[in-house]
């Protein structure tokens, strides 16, 4: 287990039973709005809040997010820890990494890598840009969870699983589907025994209210690969499955 040296946040995370699935296991949607939430809370209080990057016309964007399960996160567990701390930035992402723990040790851990937008032109500007605004001291560790994501390119051997058309309540305040909700898409191509050892999703393109979106995938060994295409790919997703 990794922790952070310098600055980083600690909230408690409280599991209520509407955060669970019929497998007793924690959603992986609701993982991730932990996360959400925490790298919110934690921006705002380094100086990197929505409002403070909106007055300088500058948005972030979540490019890629990996969650890794140490064990599973049963009903039994009521609570844990989320530790969460940006590591410096390089070229055109900050990353920010996760470790959830509670007082059997470590249950999962998690990195992220955003983007920053300009809000005018649409164009990535460089990660370097974050330091105008930032407060605190940047970490040297990284977390448990792999900073490697998988390229995945989208071809004939993928299988169409379902359909997907966006409505209301997948949008979040700012009109597009929220990130969270990708690994619902994601995990729903499983079949219900299959457990999630790990996933990571990528984003490529944002989904809007009324869009139609197809979902893919192919199976090797206990991995599955997800791609989710409206015209071009909108995101990707590997899944580790625990073997049986």
């Amino acid at each position: 287990m990794i922790l952070p040296e310098k600055t980083f946040l600690k909230t408690c995370c409280r599991l209520h039973e509407s955060d669970f699935g019929f497998d007793q296991n924690v959603k992986m949607l609701r993982v991730l709005q932990f996360l959400q939430d925490a790298a919110t809370q934690h921006g705002e209080q380094l100086g990197l809040g929505w409002n403070a990057m909106d007055a300088n016309g500058i948005l972030w964007v979540l490019s890629k997010i990996k969650v890794v399960f140490d064990k599973p996160v049963t009903r039994k567990t009521q609570e844990f820890l989320l530790y969460t701390w940006p590591l410096a930035p390089t070229r055109f992402f900050a990353e920010r990494c996760f470790t959830a723990v509670t007082d059997e040790g470590q249950i999962f851990s998690a990195t992220s890598f955003w983007s920053l937008i300009s809000k005018e032109q649409r164009k990535i500007l460089p990660a370097e840009k974050m330091n105008e605004f930032f407060h605190g001291e940047y970490s040297s560790a990284h977390c448990d969870a792999s900073a490697d994501y998988v390229r995945v390119r989208f071809d004939e051997t993928f299988v169409p699983v379902y359909e997907k058309t966006v409505r209301r309540s997948d949008l979040d305040l700012n009109g597009h589907v929220n990130n969270t909700n990708y690994a619902t898409y994601a995990s729903d191509v499983l079949s219900p025994e299959e457990e999630i050892l790990s996933m990571e999703i990528v984003f490529h393109k944002e989904l809007k209210l009324g869009d139609t979106l197809t979902v893919y995938a192919k199976r090797q060994d206990n991995f599955v690969t997800v791609v989710g295409r409206r015209e071009d790919t909108c995101f990707s997703a590997v899944i580790q499955l625990a073997t049986v």
